[in-house]
């Protein structure tokens, strides 16, 4: 996958009530970026797995699912801290 092709919208169905805080960390976040292609290249193979009949589709599909679910158990931690120290900040001044 390029780089051109990885951005931060797939995590706005996801975690629509995030939008803005995923805007703003994917302008100024490494780390942040590389989770978003993460998400975006696991919930890809996920999708191809789910249409696959071949053998191994099952295990697969578990095994994607699992690691979605650790992705967005990741990002969530990510965005509600980024969340949270921004509401700091304004309640600071």
């Amino acid at each position: 996958m390029k780089i051109t092709e990885i951005n931060p919208y797939a995590l706005f169905d996801r975690f629509p009530s995030h939008r803005e805080i995923i805007k703003h960390l994917y302008k100024r976040d490494k780390t942040f970026q590389t989770l978003c292609s993460d998400y975006q290249k696991c919930s890809k193979a996920l999708h191809y797995w789910k249409k696959s009949d071949v053998r191994e589709a099952s295990q697969r599909r578990e095994e994607y699912e699992a690691l979605l679910s650790e992705l967005e158990s990741e990002i969530l931690l990510i965005l509600n801290n980024d969340n949270n120290n921004n509401t700091n900040e304004v309640h600071k001044h």
